[in-house]
């Protein structure tokens, strides 16, 4: 066999791919960006060791001729993940692209969850592998230490490049968002999986404040309008590919805590729409968050959450719950909810 090094190589480089992408998914901070350095890096590792891969690949192509059904799951797999890494090239280098109304970073995601289930299962059938001698010496230290140094310095000098020649992709944001609609209050309307309501009669719409409360709260749109309300100027990075940084206007989320008089025992808030989609957060984390009604000076839009949706900044869209109805204190910790939503 040749290079059965770059085999378990190649499987390092996949599962730091799949754990930096991750968590540069769920994290908006700024500090955080670290995350997506070593993903892009991942990236361009992986395209190096393909030039090893490809010559174990074709090898066993020449010597097993038969096209078993494990052949051709592992060829869907390896056909998934040169497709994979095409869309984030693209992404990362053309700019915002869309294909069937999803954009491509988006589809670079979607795919590489089968891509990932699909390695498990390669992993454990090709496990021998690891036996095989040559394959967990000293060489794949060197083989996976070397690409991925060539991949660091392809990856900064695909950055130079993109911004010497003018490329769009020059301007993302640390994320791999591309800015849109700021401070105008035109930006994309999306939603996570499902959570798309039917339009909100603001004069039947109730906000409920309760749960580890001393004074649970009612509050009809009006009643909450007239309300002291402030303005913050926060940035929307959305996981489908785009930020937009916006004036939002509405009533902080403390402020409503403070006059439901939140109990000792309280720890995290649950923020809940009217189509039950819901994220939780710690209650120290709720001090900077707005329950915004207006964005650049104009009353939200359906699409946007009205009668009212959740600011929080420096955290990922899907945690900025849209169309709130429900604020829920909780006795029990933020981290009992799926990292990611489940519908």
């Amino acid at each position: 066999m040749k290079f059965p090094w770059s085999n378990v190589a190649l499987l390092i480089i996949l599962v730091t791919l799949t754990v930096s992408g991750y968590l540069g998914l769920v994290n908006g901070h700024e500090d955080a960006a670290w995350r997506l350095w070593v993903h892009g890096i991942a990236a361009y590792a992986l395209i190096v060791l393909f030039v090893w891969k490809s010559r174990v690949i074709l090898d066993a192509f020449i010597r097993k001729k038969k096209w078993t059904r494990g052949r051709v799951a592992f060829s869907v797999m390896l056909i998934l993940l040169l497709v994979t890494v095409l869309m984030g090239l693209l992404w990362t280098f053309n700019g915002p692209i869309h294909l069937g109304g999803f954009s491509l970073v988006s589809l670079h995601i979607y795919v590489a969850v089968p891509v990932m289930l699909l390695l498990v299962w390669h992993v454990r059938r090709m496990k021998f592998i690891f036996k095989v001698k040559g394959t967990l010496d000293r060489r794949l230290f060197l083989g996976t230490a070397v690409s991925s140094l060539i991949g660091a310095l392809l990856w900064r000098f695909s950055d130079v490049g993109k911004t010497a020649v003018g490329l769009e992709g020059a301007k993302r944001r640390f994320t791999g968002s591309y800015e849109r609609g700021s401070f105008t209050g035109q930006f994309p309307s999306v939603s996570w999986i499902f959570d798309y309501p039917d339009l909100v009669n603001k004069e039947e719409w109730q906000l409920l404040v309760d749960g580890a409360v001393a004074r649970p709260l009612s509050l009809s749109y009006s009643e909450l309008l007239v309300r002291p309300t402030v303005e913050q100027e926060v940035l929307l990075d959305c996981t489908s590919g785009w930020y937009t940084t916006q004036v939002w206007q509405g009533v902080p989320l403390k402020q409503l805590l403070d006059e439901a008089g939140v109990l000792d025992t309280a720890v995290s808030v649950t923020i809940e729409a009217v189509s039950h989609y819901k994220r939780r957060f710690a209650l120290a984390d709720c001090d900077h968050f707005l329950l915004a009604t207006h964005a650049a000076g104009v009353p939200l839009a359906h699409g946007h959450g009205a009668p009212l949706r959740l600011v929080a900044p420096q955290l990922r869209g899907y945690d900025w719950v849209k169309w709130v109805t429900r604020i829920h204190v909780n006795t029990t910790s933020a981290i009992w909810q799926s990292p990611l939503p489940l519908g």
